[in-house]
């Protein structure tokens, strides 16, 4: 889907979710401003979506919401760079919500142990 036609109440709110999971994987490690950072960031972002809720798509309101949203997406991406991965993001959530991981490791020599097993 292209990014003009998506709903930005939707990706604002993918958005947030994105940086509590960041920031639920970066606190047992981050120092106290990292943290703190990443606090501000995490409100600057959800009260850029509250504010969008309330503001009609077109309005001075609407604009002025996405474009701190855009401010703080920025802001919260420089911070992380690329020290965060996809699947540390997902366990970090997982693990708040109970679920044990199911992802077995990987084994770089299973087809190799599995085609000498067949001969």
């Amino acid at each position: 889907m292209p990014v003009n036609d998506a709903d930005p109440v939707e990706t604002l709110r993918d958005i947030l979710g994105i940086a509590r999971a960041l920031y639920l994987e970066c606190a047992p490690s981050a120092g106290p401003i990292e943290l703190d950072e990443l606090r501000a960031i995490g409100a600057d972002l959800r009260d850029a979506y509250q504010r969008m809720l309330r503001a009609r798509p077109g309005t001075a309101a609407h604009a002025t919401a996405w474009a701190n949203a855009e401010q703080a997406t920025k802001c919260l991406g420089s911070l992380l760079g690329d020290y965060t991965s996809t699947r540390a993001l997902v366990r970090a959530v997982g693990s708040r919500l109970g679920v044990k991981p199911s992802i077995p490791g990987f084994d770089p020599k299973a087809k190799l142990r599995e085609r000498v097993k067949r001969g």
